[in-house]
This record gives C-alpha cells, sequence and structure tokens, in this order.
C-alpha cells in the first residue's frame, strides 16, 4: 500500500495544530500572573481578563474545525489558515505579558508580579499554531 506523496508531512501538521490547540486549552487553565505579595485594595488582577481567556479558547474552536477539515478532506488549505487563530492567541498573551504586566510598579512594587506558567504555555502554543498553520500554507504553496 503506497502512501500519496505529501500525506506524510500532512499527519505531522495536524497533529502538531491539535496539540497546540489542547496547549492553549491547558494554558488556559493555568494561573497567567504570580505575584508574592497582596496587591492594595482595588487593584486590578493582574491575571489574564475573561475576555482575553474567551478570545483564545475561539481561537482554539477554529484551529481545532481547520485541523479538523485538513485530516479529513487530506488537504493542507485549510490547516493552511490554523496560523491566523495562532497569531490571535500569540497576541492577546504578548499583550498580556508585554502591555500589563510591566506597568505593575504603579500597582505596588512589593508584589513582585511576573508571568506565571499559563501565559508561558499560551505563548508557546500559539507560535506552534503559527508556525503550523505557516507551514502548511508553504506547502500549499510548494504543490500548487
Amino acid at each position: 500500500m503506497q502512501q500519496r506523496p505529501g500525506r506524510r508531512s500532512r499527519v505531522p501538521r495536524a497533529v502538531l495544530a491539535a496539540a497546540a490547540g489542547l496547549g492553549v486549552i491547558a494554558g488556559l487553565t493555568l494561573r497567567t500572573a504570580r505575584h508574592a505579595g497582596v496587591l492594595d485594595p482595588g487593584t486590578p488582577d493582574p491575571e489574564l481578563a475573561v475576555s482575553l481567556r474567551l478570545v483564545c479558547a475561539a481561537a482554539v474552536l477554529a484551529a481545532g474545525t481547520l485541523t479538523y477539515l485538513t485530516l479529513v478532506r487530506n488537504r493542507d488549505e485549510p490547516l493552511a489558515m490554523a496560523c491566523l487563530p495562532g497569531l490571535v492567541v500569540t497576541g492577546v498573551v504578548l499583550r498580556h505579558l508585554v502591555v500589563t504586566l510591566p506597568h505593575v510598579a504603579r500597582f505596588q512594587p512589593s508584589a513582585r508580579i511576573a508571568p506565571g506558567a499559563g501565559a508561558w504555555v499560551l505563548l508557546v502554543s500559539g507560535v506552534a499554531m503559527t508556525v503550523t498553520g505557516l507551514a502548511a500554507a508553504f506547502a500549499v504553496r510548494r504543490a500548487g
């Protein structure tokens, strides 16, 4: 039984996109910020906001759907679009890391707020989805 050309590389990319989606789900359940001290009353919680978590969850749903379509249709075109949800997750987490956390000194410098494990898992998963989608896009372009 011979395998069609391109089939070999399609499944690992789809598996990587699915694993990255599971990584985002895992990252959404973990804390995205940790602080040793107690914040002053009325200080905004440094955790990733619920609305941003919902955006990440919607991106995972989109990436999962695209992965499923890739496997069902035996074509890389749907998976190529997985870079878009990956960019969404990466952008949300970078916003959380770059915009929110550096301004912690105005809340309470002694709190020592740092990115939590969830933020790093989300960032790695978003980058993995983006890279997977781009690899599939280059495969489609090369084949076409």
